[in-house]
């Protein structure tokens, strides 16, 4: 897998947090990469924070890519798990 990440970028941090929960459990390639680099190639924007599965998908919403680290990691994710990760989408996001 390959997580693409940007400085600044808000999304960023708490990816980056749910990558470190899953350490060790695959192989994870993390590369910092401008704002305005295209890494998703079907996207007309660019948009990082974004994980390239190993199977070539992409994922490119923070809060699906944490939710699959928290997978990943053996994690049960718990409603307040949720709300965090929806908090940090529709609030925290959005003030950026």
């Amino acid at each position: 897998m390959r997580l693409f990440v940007s400085p600044g970028s808000p999304g960023s941090l708490p990816v980056l947090a749910a990558a470190g929960r899953a350490r060790g459990r695959a192989e994870l390639l993390i590369s910092t990469v401008g704002p305005e680099e295209c890494v998703v190639p079907f996207l007309a924007r660019p948009k990082v924070p974004a994980l390239q599965l190993d199977g070539g998908n992409y994922l490119f919403s923070t809060s699906a890519i944490c939710r699959y680290f928290f997978l990943l990691s053996g994690w049960e994710q718990d409603d307040l798990t949720n709300q965090w990760l929806e908090w940090e989408a529709t609030e925290l996001q959005m003030s950026w």
